[in-house]
């Protein structure tokens, strides 16, 4: 697992090459939350969850073995995430997820979303 990347993954680099840098930066810092896309002036934050690590209701395919660390991996990053969302909104903060296979799929549909945010 040390070698799954937590950034620079495919679909947020596809999102990043669509999104005008100016008004929102990728992989921001000074945000203890870690979105993958934010604007501070504007407290719009967008995560790209991956399917697999987030537990896509429509994707997700539990692994065959080692069944238990597995259910409790997946079902801790659904409560941080959970969590998070929580935490920004409180702090004014519009949070916005977007789904790895809706990357694929919708791509020019979640790119004007997101600049519609920080209009």
């Amino acid at each position: 697992m040390s070698r799954i990347r937590s950034s620079g993954t495919k679909p947020e680099l596809e999102i990043k090459s669509e999104l005008d840098g100016r008004r929102i930066r990728y992989q921001p810092g000074g945000i203890p939350e870690k979105p993958d896309f934010a604007n501070k002036k504007l407290k719009v934050a967008v995560f790209i969850d991956g399917c697999f690590w987030h537990g896509c209701p429509t994707c997700y395919k539990e692994p065959q073995s080692n069944k238990k660390f597995w259910r409790e991996k997946i079902g801790r990053n659904k409560n941080r995430d959970k969590a998070v969302n929580r935490t920004m909104r409180k702090r004014g903060w519009n949070v916005m997820r977007f789904w790895e296979h809706d990357i694929r799929a919708k791509k020019e549909i979640i790119v004007q979303r997101i600049n519609r945010a920080i209009e």
